[in-house]
């Protein structure tokens, strides 16, 4: 594929790679720092790939997916009295979930962290990550019971 023809595919495409983005991530700066580094990274495997947009929609979907295990997580406590609980049991409860939560498959960590930490619902989750709502219902179920299981012990 010559610079020309990439160029106008590019062209074309990339509206398209910048919605996918901003409804992912929610921040129209970080969306086209993901579609340029999608770009980037198809640039390199241009000449090996059938589907240009169809690998630029994985590569951005991926991105964004990154982003967003990536991002300080942000707990909701609520119910909870901050005098009721000291701060440094509750914090080290957290960083035992969160690592307990980083040892998941990587669907169940995605999943989990979109749902109660972005606080995302499930059809929005679905779209993201490509699947049906009744796989994202059994998969967040899974982690979560994961999760709850080995926060006994």
């Amino acid at each position: 594929m010559t610079t020309e023809q990439f160029t106008e595919e590019v062209r074309r495409m990339r509206p398209m790679l910048i919605g996918v983005a901003r409804r992912i991530v929610n921040d129209d700066e970080e969306a086209e720092d993901v579609v340029q580094d999608a770009l980037l990274k198809l640039w390199q495997v241009r000449d090996e790939v059938d589907n240009l947009p169809g690998m630029a929609r994985v590569i951005v979907r991926h991105r964004c997916l990154d982003i967003i295990r990536h991002r300080q997580p942000m707990l909701s406590l609520h119910g909870i009295e901050a005098e009721d609980i000291e701060d440094n049991v509750t914090d080290e409860r957290i960083e035992r979930m969160m690592t307990l939560v980083s040892t998941l498959p990587t669907m169940q960590q995605t999943v989990l962290r979109l749902r109660h930490m972005q606080g995302m619902e499930m059809r929005d989750i679905a779209r993201i990550i490509g699947a049906s709502e009744v796989a994202v219902r059994q998969s967040l179920s899974r982690a979560r019971r994961a999760v709850f299981e080995r926060m006994r012990f």
